[in-house]
């Protein structure tokens, strides 16, 4: 079962997906949202089983992104992989990519999505893409309604105006995933609908597909004397070539590791420290608002976060304090205002 949803705000495309696979055995599992192992029941008698990317990037211009049977799903990524061109070559004839989605299983849906020149085109497999207020939506799996709900709910998430590479809409994505990380976590919010355990966002570039790398979701509580507490734990995610490192910490340090399904495996540093692209801060008032700011920092201007990683492990964090503190000095004036969202540019 599944999580994932595109949106397009009158500009480029961003998909988010979450990691969950369910199985219907029953098994102890670890994950990152949740703070121990444990057996998780889920839709359909189903079983949280472990974690896989289910944004896949086969070709720089092809990105397929699915729900449903977790061996069709791969079954289809693996042969579209052996037959297309190498990234070095273009794409001259698109048959075979029809050839193959056309034999897709009755249980499993997919949306493969096709740059071709400046244009994006997405071919749908048992699932559509529909329009509401001028924006493009595309839902797949078994968080569709509540992903749908969700942005019913919160009508807020939805920009009214997007910038031309589509940046709005990868914020966006970025909110849900850091508020379905930490519902998930305090509440278990998704695990019986069979998603959660973390989320991957992919997006166009003008080199083609890309995965948001080096993100890092934090979750405080707001206190009524104006101090804050950490939720328990935070995240960190990045990508050692097409796999997928997700990291905890404050307190606890543990990465997990979520191979791709194709591409070859990269040999981590011994040692490294990596500063995040994106931090998003989500405050938790007393009162049960959510206040999030989201800071954007190119990687030429490091910022004082970042975390050290030993042989692809985290070990080791530091955080803006002065930083948080602002966002903290910011969310008084924030719910006095009616505001849930700031987004900088570092």
């Amino acid at each position: 079962m599944t999580l994932v949803a595109g949106l397009s705000v009158g500009g480029l495309p961003a998909f988010i997906g979450d990691l969950l696979v369910s199985w219907r055995l029953p098994s102890s599992i670890d994950l990152p949202t949740q703070r121990q192992a444990g057996i998780f029941p889920g839709e359909n008698k189903d079983y949280a089983a472990g974690l896989c990317q289910k944004l896949v990037i086969i070709r720089p211009y092809l990105m397929l992104v699915w729900a449903g049977r977790h061996a069709e799903a791969m079954r289809i990524i693996r042969e579209l992989d052996a037959i297309l061109p190498t990234e070095s070559r273009p794409l001259e004839d698109a048959e075979p990519i029809f050839r193959i989605l056309n034999t897709c299983g009755e249980d499993t849906e997919i949306i493969a999505l096709l740059i071709r020149g400046a244009s994006i085109y997405p071919f749908c497999v048992r699932t559509r893409g529909f329009e509401l207020d001028d924006k493009r939506i595309y839902l797949l799996g078994s968080g569709a309604s509540d992903f749908f709900e969700y942005l019913q709910d919160s009508p807020e998430l939805l920009p009214s105006r997007e910038q031309a590479d589509g940046l709005l809409s990868r914020a966006t994505m970025l909110r849900f995933a850091a508020r379905g990380m930490a519902m998930q976590l305090g509440l278990g919010t998704g695990l019986e609908s069979s998603w959660g355990g973390g989320f991957e966002i992919a997006y166009p570039t003008p080199s083609g597909f890309q995965k948001l790398d080096r993100l890092m979701f934090r979750a405080w509580f707001l206190n009524d004397d104006g101090g804050y507490l950490t939720s328990g734990r935070s995240f960190f995610i990045r990508y050692l070539g097409k796999d997928l490192l997700l990291s905890c910490f404050n307190p606890e340090e543990k990465t997990y590791v979520v191979k791709s399904p194709i591409g070859a495996t990269i040999t981590p540093a011994e040692s490294e420290v990596v500063w995040p692209v994106w931090t998003l801060d989500l405050f938790l008032t007393p009162t049960g608002s959510m206040i999030e700011f989201a800071r954007f920092h190119p990687p030429a201007r490091p910022v004082c976060d970042y975390v050290e990683f030993a042989d692809g492990a985290l070990v080791g964090w530091s955080w803006d304090k002065a930083y948080v503190d602002d966002c903290v000095k910011k969310a008084a004036d924030a719910i006095a205002a009616g505001v849930n969202f700031e987004m900088v540019r570092y």
